[in-house]
């Protein structure tokens, strides 16, 4: 039996690495690409909400998989019913994600055409909130509602990857 062991790795530099995204009823997504620079990956492309109801309730499903993304148990569901003020927060776990949005991602959120530019999370509030994430690669289901009206989904596939930044030596000789 072999068996996997991952640890943090503090002398490591953290980075978000997309594998997939799914949408659901109502979501459409003309395009999307992943694109990477330097050891940086962000999605970029194009998205529709297509429905005529106002979202005002979020549930994010996590799963967490083994390293090759196949064994997956459920994790923790985070439930959000006052999203309009969540959208302006900033230094959140989905600020940076929600900010790449154009138009900006305001309420009410309705039937509209977005596009995603640079879109990614910042990988610092995610260790800070647990820390053991970067051992794992993750299912987020991002489900959107009316009250309890189900208006559609999406799902990304995401792992983390480390590499060590290359330091500029200070010493002069």
């Amino acid at each position: 039996m072999v068996g996997y062991l991952f640890f943090f790795n503090p002398l490591l530099t953290y980075t978000i690495r997309f594998k997939k995204i799914d949408v659901k009823p109502n979501f459409t997504v003309d395009y999307y690409t992943i694109d990477q620079y330097k050891y940086e990956q962000y999605l970029n492309g194009k998205c529709t909400i297509n429905s005529k109801e106002l979202i005002n309730k979020i549930v994010v499903v996590f799963y967490r998989c083994d390293p090759e993304g196949i064994n997956c148990e459920y994790f923790q569901t985070w439930k959000q019913t006052d999203i309009c003020p969540k959208l302006k927060d900033k230094n959140q776990i989905w600020s940076r994600w929600y900010s790449s949005f154009y138009p900006p991602m305001q309420c009410p959120i309705d039937k509209v055409h977005y596009e995603v530019k640079n879109g990614t999370f910042d990988v610092g509030m995610v260790l800070l909130l647990y820390p053991l994430a970067t051992d794992y690669q993750w299912k987020v289901v991002q489900n959107m509602y009316t009250d309890d009206i189900f208006i559609g989904s999406y799902t990304m596939e995401i792992s983390f990857f480390g590499y060590r930044k290359k330091l500029k030596s200070i010493l002069k000789l």
